[in-house]
């Protein structure tokens, strides 16, 4: 089986894991410069890793990953799985060869939960691969529904809830509720907006109420680390601690935090602070952020939630309420948060990937 994506993140080493439980596996990813954008470079244990490059061709934002389909035309294989970027050429050219050669071709992303109108070239391009591909995983439930949307046939439609497993969670028992920290845990990129979250609470500490000794655990680097770190580098209520990807660490740190915040366009790190007992804060338009995991959040129950309009004074004033929540409510917060941890990954999204393909095979072996 051939499992193709642009790099291996470190919250997808299960996923290969589980992949490799079941399959001969072949892995295509780039590890060239990924720590600079904030991600550890991973090669782990499969039959054969594949280094490929990624070039950009033609018009702006079209792009091509090397070696993959001249792979599978030569090795013919039992499946393919591929990430769901229609932006990638490569991802077209594999799609024809499995169909031509009758070769299982799986593709696992997003859909258009972002796009409430895609437009007809954008729609037609994902009709078009889902109809190429065997199978489209979903990432949640909100993708499948925007697949559905635009006229996607629904046996071609299947969803695991996209989710990560953390090797050292921290369950609410740890957690008192009366912490003084706010952990951002991610990425320092485009959208991730840290400069509002370092600002609220500035807003918070002036003030002198009960948010006065607040303090922001940043983990996590990438392309605007340094602006930050230097911008910033007269607050004393910030601790930096540049990329960290022992989860043992990430463990203590967050044990210091009340909550985690991704101010910005969150993704999979909910579904880490969750892990971490930690409700996240996040923003309420759900068309702008990175992924579609930020619906995991529950107003209230598993997390809280800003106006983005808002701005600053919003997120500062969010802080405030919780902040004043009391610490019997939010240890039951922090339960829930990682209550839902608990059910993400029951079964884990590998092992959810690989009975995918599993059971997609069926056909296929049994004719």
């Amino acid at each position: 089986m051939f499992y193709v994506q642009p790099l291996i993140a470190g919250y997808r080493v299960e996923v290969v894991e589980a992949l490799n439980q079941l399959f001969n596996l072949k892995i295509f990813a780039c590890t060239q410069g990924v720590e600079a954008r904030g991600f550890s470079s991973e090669r782990p244990p499969c039959d054969e890793f594949v280094e490929t490059s990624i070039a950009q061709i033609g018009s702006p934002g079209i792009k091509i990953q090397s070696k993959v389909v001249a792979h599978l035309v030569r090795e013919r294989p039992d499946a393919v799985l591929i990430f769901a970027d229609i932006r990638f050429l490569s991802l077209w050219l594999t799609l024809i060869a499995g169909r031509v050669m009758h070769v299982p071709v799986l593709i696992h992303g997003q859909g258009l939960y972002r796009h409430q109108h895609a437009g007809w070239l954008r729609t037609l391009c994902y009709r078009l691969a889902v109809s190429l591909a065997s199978r489209y995983v979903c990432y949640t439930d909100a993708s499948r529904h925007s697949l559905e949307a635009i006229g996607c046939p629904d046996r071609k439609l299947v969803v695991a809830d996209n989710s990560l497993t953390v090797l050292r969670p921290v369950t609410a028992s740890e957690k008192t509720g009366t912490e003084n920290g706010v952990l951002f845990l991610g990425r320092l990129r485009d959208d991730s907006d840290v400069d509002m979250l370092i600002d609220a609470i500035g807003v918070l500490r002036r003030e002198g109420g009960e948010g006065r000794d607040i303090l922001l655990h940043v983990v996590g680097d990438g392309e605007h680390g340094e602006r930050l770190r230097q911008r910033y580098a007269g607050c004393d209520y910030i601790v930096w601690y540049g990329a960290v990807f022992d989860d043992r660490k990430i463990a203590s740190i967050s044990r210091q935090c009340r909550i985690g915040c991704y101010p910005g366009a969150a993704g999979l790190s909910v579904v880490h602070m969750f892990g971490l007992s930690l409700p996240p804060l996040i923003h309420d338009r759900m068309s702008a952020h990175m992924g579609p995991e930020p619906a995991y959040v529950e107003r209230g129950r598993t997390g809280f939630v800003y106006s983005l309009d808002g701005g600053v004074d919003a997120l500062a004033a969010s802080l405030r309420d919780v902040w004043a929540v009391s610490p019997a409510q939010m240890r039951a917060t922090a339960a829930a948060a990682y209550s839902k941890y608990e059910q993400l990954n029951t079964p884990s999204l590998g092992r959810r990937l690989a009975e995918i393909v599993r059971t997609t095979l069926e056909p296929e072996t049994a004719v």
